[in-house]
């Protein structure tokens, strides 16, 4: 029994070791004009990945595209989301992660090391959020709303940068302020809108609603926000 608790005790104590190794503060910058992409391993296992643009020399506007759990095997950095549970999967080498597995515009982009003196966690983002009331919330929308609404192919927008392209091919694009986070093939099932990414493995939902998308949720987008049909 004693011997099954220094086990224990040991890969506790190895994992706690790797996290605090790898922890620190890794920037991708200027990969768009004055848009950096940060993230952020924190000692408790925790992550924290923005995107970050400098509006003006004083102003500097965030969007915090993903937070969750990470872990270190052979060299290999996994990132788990907290709300919508994808992974990404990210290579150690000297200093710096280079992306195997993430959003579109991250693909075999090489993050740097920047500090590694970084110890609190952040604050969490949206702490009230649920995924299964979400759930439950397109439930019960499909049923409130079960004549089918029409769904118009062509771009919808929320106003504050997000901008989804709905193809004929049942293809999909995802942009925030022209930066592509998410693409791959759309389905409906009734009145849900499903996007299934192909880089993440996973799939985001929005709404249909009279020339209207309901985000329920997109990535890095925590309020339900809606995107008006142009």
């Amino acid at each position: 029994m004693k011997s099954i608790i220094l086990i224990i005790y040991i890969m506790i104590s190895t994992i706690g070791f790797a996290q605090n190794e790898i922890s620190g503060f890794y920037s991708l910058s200027g990969f768009d004009g004055n848009v950096d992409c940060n993230i952020f391993l924190y000692k408790n296992g925790s992550y924290f990945l923005e995107l970050s643009e400098n509006v003006t020399d004083d102003i500097v506007e965030s969007l915090a595209l993903s937070y969750g759990k990470f872990s270190l095997t052979n060299n290999e950095v996994t990132l788990i989301d907290k709300i919508h549970n994808y992974k990404m999967r990210l290579v150690l080498e000297n200093k710096t992660l280079k992306v195997k597995q993430a959003f579109s515009f991250l693909i075999n982009k090489r993050f740097f090391l920047h500090d590694n003196s970084i110890i609190d966690e952040t604050e969490s983002i949206s702490p009230n959020i649920n995924t299964f009331m979400l759930q439950k919330e397109r439930k019960s929308y499909n049923i409130s709303h079960n004549k089918l609404i029409p769904l118009y192919l062509g771009v919808y927008e929320d106003g504050q940068g997000y901008k989804l392209s709905i193809q004929q091919n049942n293809k999909y694009k995802l942009e925030f302020k022209n930066i592509v986070l998410s693409e791959g093939k759309w389905c409906r099932n009734t009145n849900e809108l499903e996007l299934k990414d192909i880089n993440l493995r996973c799939s985001f939902y929005l709404l249909i609603n009279n020339k209207k998308l309901v985000s329920k949720l997109l990535p890095g987008e925590y309020k339900s926000c809606s995107l008006i049909y142009k």
